[in-house]
This record gives C-alpha cells, sequence and structure tokens, in this order.
C-alpha cells in the first residue's frame, strides 16, 4: 500500500519538475530582450591611409594621428588603414608604398614621421588629383609643396589628433 502511495507522489514530483523545466524554457524564449547592438561597423566604401615609417603606429609621433583617424572613422563610418615603408627607409623605397596607397584608391593619404613626409612632398606633383596632408610635429613649417598637399602642424598630441581627426572626417565625408 506504502508503495502504491508512494509511486503516485513520485510521479507527482516528475510532473511538477517537468512542468517548473517548460516554464523556464518559456520564460527564457519569450522573455523581452533589449535589441542587441551590432557586431561590426558597416563602414562606406571610403578610405582614409596612413603612411608611416618602418615603426607604423607604434612611434610617439604616428600614435595621436593614427588616434585622430580612428576618431574620424568612428565619425564617419569611413575606413582607415596605415602603410608602413619596409625595407630601406628612403625616399627611393618610400616612393612605391605611396604609389601603393594611390593604387589603392585612398580618398586622402596622410604622412606622418620624417621619412613619410618627405616622400609624400617628393612624390605628390606625380598625383595631382590624390589628395595628401601631411602632419609635421613641434609647429615645423615644412616647404611649400604641390597644390594638393595640406599641412597640419600641431603642438601636442591632443592638438595633433583633433587636427587631423577634422581634417579626416571632412574628407572622408566629401
Amino acid at each position: 500500500m506504502f508503495a502504491r502511495m508512494f509511486d503516485g507522489v513520485r510521479r507527482w514530483y516528475w510532473l511538477a519538475g517537468l512542468g517548473v523545466v517548460l516554464i523556464v524554457i518559456a520564460a527564457v524564449v519569450l522573455w523581452p530582450r533589449a535589441e542587441e547592438e551590432p557586431r561590426a561597423r558597416q563602414y562606406r566604401d571610403v578610405s582614409a591611409c596612413l603612411l608611416t615609417d618602418s615603426a607604423g603606429i607604434t612611434s610617439a609621433e604616428v600614435k595621436p594621428v593614427w588616434a585622430g583617424m580612428q576618431d574620424a572613422s568612428l565619425k564617419t563610418l569611413g575606413q582607415v588603414r596605415f602603410l608602413a615603408i619596409a625595407g630601406s627607409q628612403d625616399v627611393a623605397n618610400g616612393r612605391t608604398f605611396v604609389n601603393t596607397l594611390v593604387l589603392g584608391k585612398c580618398a586622402i593619404i596622410v604622412a606622418a614621421g620624417k621619412l613619410p613626409v618627405e616622400t609624400v612632398t617628393t612624390v605628390a606633383r606625380e598625383s595631382p588629383h590624390q589628395k595628401f596632408v601631411i602632419v609635421v610635429s613641434g609647429g615645423a613649417t615644412p616647404a611649400p609643396g604641390a597644390g594638393n598637399v595640406s599641412v597640419i602642424s600641431a603642438s601636442g598630441d591632443d592638438a595633433t589628433r583633433d587636427a587631423v581627426s577634422s581634417t579626416i572626417a571632412q574628407a572622408l565625408s566629401a
């Protein structure tokens, strides 16, 4: 008699447990969720490119420039990328890397650092339809170059970052 009574009780425990599991599953499936953030940005088909020396974006002079370009990318959803001059660190070799960026259809090419600035200043006349920006630090003013070369001369990392961000955002929005 007790065995039959316990079988009935056990059956009720199983049914109650199954009911709890079904309620939990229904709550998980039907519970309203906050709208999920997109996992990847949808970039526009426009890019700004940074030319650096072999140190890439790790040098102290280039870091605020790269940060400003990334800020501009966030504002405009334009793409930014960089290319470091590999191999011989001279203008003759750098010329190949500038031409790679020109052929890569960069809307604007930014040069930061001594070698990239010298290279862009030398090559800019050969690509009159390409927009270039050279970033010089410490308020230095380079010799006037071609008409398609703009100069950012800011004093301090924050000022450089802001100036680059503004210039690149404007170029990527055009």
